[in-house]
């Protein structure tokens, strides 16, 4: 069984802006960039069994690419799984989805500040 959650999604905004979007995003959930560097187009950050203040049983790194499409906006593509103390992916002994935990609530902020404000 994985404990993966992959989702896609297009984002009227340049891939640059939203990743530093992403980043205040993820910052403002909880979450703690890790060691290693991010690549280009990407974030990276686990979560220590919370996010926004909602508690859950395992770890979860989220992986948030972004890439332009051409007209102005992004795809956006989000991976997130549940980690041990080394930051391993786990195979067994998760409690819960907190992958799905994690997105949801990264997912619900982003839409948050990317929608227009009403006229």
């Amino acid at each position: 069984m994985s404990y993966t959650i992959k989702e896609t999604r297009t984002v009227a905004r340049p891939a640059a802006e939203l990743l530093a979007i992403a980043g205040e995003v993820v910052f403002q959930l909880g979450g703690k960039r890790p060691k290693r560097p991010d690549t280009a187009g990407e974030i990276r950050a686990d979560f220590n069994k919370a996010v926004g203040g909602a508690a859950f049983g395992n770890r979860v790194q989220l992986i948030v690419h972004a890439a332009d499409d051409g007209s102005g906006g992004c795809t956006t593509s989000v991976e997130a799984y549940p980690i041990d103390p080394l930051g391993k992916p786990l195979q067994f002994g998760v409690i819960g989805e907190p992958a799905r935990l994690v997105t949801t609530a990264f997912w619900a902020q982003l839409d948050r500040r990317v929608k227009p404000a009403p006229a």
